[in-house]
């Protein structure tokens, strides 16, 4: 029995030794899963220190969120100071954060690189590379409002704008090119470039702004320049239209003189207000770009070569107004201006307009009279070329009919009359009146008397509009005038003298032969006469004349004491 019981404490032993054999070896299999829920753990409680601090920040995190959206409520609502303050604090955040986090991601991977590929590839996926992520998106967000900032700003000068208004934008417009160049500043800083080549970014930074400034003149010249073609009134347009088409329907019962008398006047009227809104308002940028560019130049700049591009830029854009101006004038003036009253208006409007912009150096009074004179010579010589061609009609038409009694007045003539029916005393009227009376003769000639009335019709618009600078074109009109007279009497003498001539043909052949007479004989020298009083020069004339009288008694004083 003893035997037994040592045998059975034995086995009892064994299988405790096996217990505990299998027991210790559960335990060790239960470190590891410690060891992950340690580390869970720790992971867990350092996401929960991440929050609870995100969660202490929210006020803030909340007011950088809503950053772009407050920026673009300011520039909605037209605060610039405070849209710029925010652009500006963008660069504050892109220089404390997104700057060192680009030298720290640098800094990072290079250290990365030395070591083995799976453990780079196990590195690369932590924090470091997501760290401004945010601060990112909100300063990119920023940018975009600051491209709509400067939009709004050139879109508001294409408005009607007083002085102080456009310089508080392009102040604006300014301060926003400074922000651009603080970013530009930050990029080169975070590069490295500014311990190396110190010396040599300032006058890159410096060229920057000299190019913002350009541009920033060429965005103000463009969009003055729209607000200027907004405002012009051009004529020939619907408006100018309809209310010329409304006034001749007014006047339709007065007859179609009437209408086309006030559309003539409404035509006139939009003319002048055109040059006017014109003047005053091209002026206007003149004087608001010399005021606000031409001074800052002369602090900024070192040299004046920036001055001279910017006078060279406000030269150039003034010479293409005024060049757009004349053009557009000259199709007016040819188009809708039919009398010498409304050709005189537009030419001391357009020459107060010249006067004023010489205030700025843009004085351009000698391009006016290339525009007005060929218009006056237009208008004189078109009454007179009206006149022969009523005379030539009536004459062909009383040829072809055979009848002589339209071209037969009744003459009246008095003693003091001389043989050609002109007065000796036209000369001594001339000297004191200036105003030549015609010869009584044409009384008996009524086409040739319709003629000079339609010479002298001409010759009155020289009294409401002269230019000396069309004196030598109308001389040269008359003169080919006469000459086309003469051809036509001539040609009508020529037919009349045809065989075979029916109806009144001895009469015909009268009139045409006295016609040309008399012309010859009074009528052209009386039109010379005429003109130089027009001109204001038959003092000169007469002493000419005087000359050539002088002349020929010596002459004829010469040949008779030879004979």
């Amino acid at each position: 029995d003893e035997e037994e019981g040592e045998e059975e404490e034995e086995d009892d032993e064994e299988e405790g030794d096996e217990g505990y054999f299998y027991g210790g070896e559960g335990k060790d299999s239960t470190k590891p899963k410690r060891r992950s829920a340690a580390a869970a753990l720790a992971d867990l409680a350092e996401k929960h220190r991440l929050r609870r601090r995100t969660l202490m920040q929210h006020s803030s995190l909340l007011e950088l969120l809503e950053l772009p959206s407050l920026m673009d409520a300011c520039v909605r609502s037209s605060l610039y100071d405070d849209a710029l303050s925010i652009a500006g604090f963008a660069n504050t955040l892109e220089r404390r954060h997104l700057m060192d986090n680009d030298s720290a991601k640098l800094q990072y991977q290079t250290q990365q690189m030395s070591q083995d590929v799976t453990h780079s590839a196990i590195k690369t996926n932590e924090k470091p590379q997501n760290r401004g992520d945010v601060v990112a998106g909100v300063v990119s967000e920023i940018r975009r409002r600051e491209a709509d900032l400067r939009r709004q700003l050139i879109h508001r000068l294409r408005g009607d704008v007083t002085m102080p208004q456009c310089l508080e934008l392009v102040t604006a417009l300014r301060r926003l090119n400074g922000v651009e160049l603080e970013r530009r500043g930050n990029t080169k800083t975070a590069s490295g470039v500014n311990k190396t080549s110190a010396g040599g970014d300032p006058n890159d930074l410096e060229g920057v702004h000299a190019a913002m400034e350009m541009r920033l003149q060429v965005d103000f010249l463009e969009a003055r320049d729209a607000w200027l073609e907004s405002g012009i009134t051009r004529v020939g347009s619907a408006a100018a239209a309809v209310s010329s088409l409304g006034e001749k329907h007014k006047l339709g019962r007065s007859g179609s003189a009437g209408g086309d008398s006030s559309g003539a006047s409404a035509q006139a009227e939009q003319i002048l207000d055109g040059i006017e809104r014109y003047r005053t308002r091209c002026f206007e940028i003149v004087t608001q770009f010399l005021a606000i560019f031409r001074g800052s130049f002369a602090v900024t700049s070192s040299s004046s070569s920036n001055n001279d591009y910017s006078f060279s830029l406000l030269s150039m854009w003034t010479a293409r107004r005024i060049q757009t101006f004349l053009t557009t004038l000259n199709s007016n003036i040819v188009t809708h201006v039919h009398d010498t009253a409304t050709l005189r208006d537009a030419l001391d409007a357009a020459s107060f307009f010249a006067s004023s912009m010489g205030r700025v150096g843009a004085d351009f009074q000698s391009l006016l009279a290339p525009i007005f004179e060929p218009r006056l010579t237009e208008m004189v010589v078109g009454h007179w070329k009206d006149g022969l061609n009523a005379m030539m009609e009536t004459l062909k038409t009383c040829r072809d009919a055979g009848v002589a009694a339209p071209l037969i007045g009744t003459e009246t003539s008095s003693a003091s009359d001389g043989a050609d029916g002109t007065n000796p005393n036209d000369d001594v009227e001339m000297q004191s009146l200036r105003t030549p009376s015609p010869p009584r003769i044409l009384l008996a000639l009524p086409p040739l008397a319709r003629f000079l009335n339609a010479y002298l019709t001409g010759l009155n618009e020289l009294r409401r509009c002269l230019l000396p600078g069309a004196f030598p074109s109308i001389r040269a009109a008359q003169i080919k005038l006469v000459n086309d007279t003469k051809m036509v009497l001539q040609a009508n003498e020529r037919a009349v003298l045809t065989p075979g001539l029916r109806g009144e043909a001895a009469k015909l052949r009268g009139v045409a032969s006295k016609m040309k007479l008399e012309f010859d004989s009074s009528v052209g020298s009386y039109m010379d006469n005429c003109l130089e009083v027009a001109f204001g020069s038959a003092d000169y004339a007469m002493a000419a004349a005087e000359k050539v009288r002088k002349l020929e008694e010596q002459k004829a004083a010469a040949l008779a004491a030879e004979q």
